[in-house]
Parts: C-alpha cells; sequence; structure tokens
C-alpha cells in the first residue's frame, strides 16, 4: 500500500513540476477600438410586392452620404418591419449606441463596431484635416439669447 501511494505522490510531483515550467506563449491581441457611423432604418416602397418595407442605410466613408445596405449579388436589403433591420445590422457586429431624438426612434441612429487600430486608421485615413483659421459659431441658444436681450 505505501509503495503505491509513494509511486502515485511521485507521479503527481511530476505533472506538477512540468506544469509549473511550461511556459505559456502569450499572444498578444490588437488593439481594438470603436468606429462609429450614421445609421437609419428608411420606409420605401417595393413597387415588385406592393408594399412598404424597411431598409437599414449606413453611413459611408466617401462623402458623407448614407447608402442602403445590400447582399452579395448587390440587391438592397429589406425587411417587413423596422426591427428586422436593427437585427441585421447587430448581427453584422455593430452596436446601436445613440440616436437623434429629433426624429422618431428608427431614424438618425449612431452605431459603434469595434475594429482594429490597423482597420481603423484604413477607415479614416484622409478624414483628419487641419486649420489655423477657425472661428466659432453660436449655438442656437446663444443666437436666441441675443435676439431677447
Amino acid at each position: 500500500m505505501k509503495k503505491i501511494l509513494i509511486i502515485m505522490a511521485l507521479a503527481t510531483m511530476t505533472i506538477v513540476v512540468n506544469a509549473q515550467n511550461k511556459v505559456t506563449s502569450a499572444k498578444v491581441a490588437p488593439e481594438m477600438v470603436y468606429y462609429y457611423t450614421d445609421f437609419s432604418i428608411v420606409r420605401m416602397k417595393d413597387s415588385t410586392r406592393k408594399k412598404d418595407v424597411y431598409v437599414p442605410y449606413i453611413g459611408n466613408d466617401t462623402d458623407g452620404e448614407m447608402t442602403p445596405f445590400r447582399d452579395e449579388k448587390g440587391n438592397v436589403v429589406c425587411f417587413d418591419i423596422p426591427v428586422w433591420g436593427f437585427n441585421y445590422i447587430t448581427s453584422l457586429g455593430w452596436e446601436l449606441c445613440w440616436h437623434d431624438d429629433n426624429h422618431n426612434a428608427i431614424q438618425r441612429w449612431l452605431i459603434k463596431k469595434k475594429v482594429t487600430k490597423q482597420q481603423f486608421d484604413k477607415l479614416t485615413k484622409n478624414k483628419i484635416e487641419t486649420s489655423n483659421s477657425l472661428e466659432r459659431i453660436p449655438t442656437a441658444e446663444e443666437q436666441l439669447h441675443e435676439l431677447v436681450k
């Protein structure tokens, strides 16, 4: 019985020593940042099916306009109810984070998605401008306050 206990103790110690001596190579995860863009759901008429549908639009990176989502064949993606458009956008990895209260709840959302720093730099390349001749524009509240005086 003592021999079995000694063998088990030696085997356990061997396993523990080997486990402690193994150096795990730490994988360095790429730095992730959020990329933000505009999103909205637009009610449109599908003339083929003769009914209203909801089309998700996303801000594009070229001119600040919004473009409809398209499938791999180039067809515009549309849904029978707006919430399916929200489910679609979140299934692509986007997170809804803010919407413009001046519009109804299905329009003017700000969405974000985690991308690597390299992807972010590629997406925002040529978007940053600098200037030494900027003038502050008064807010609507400040302008109204001036008119009331």
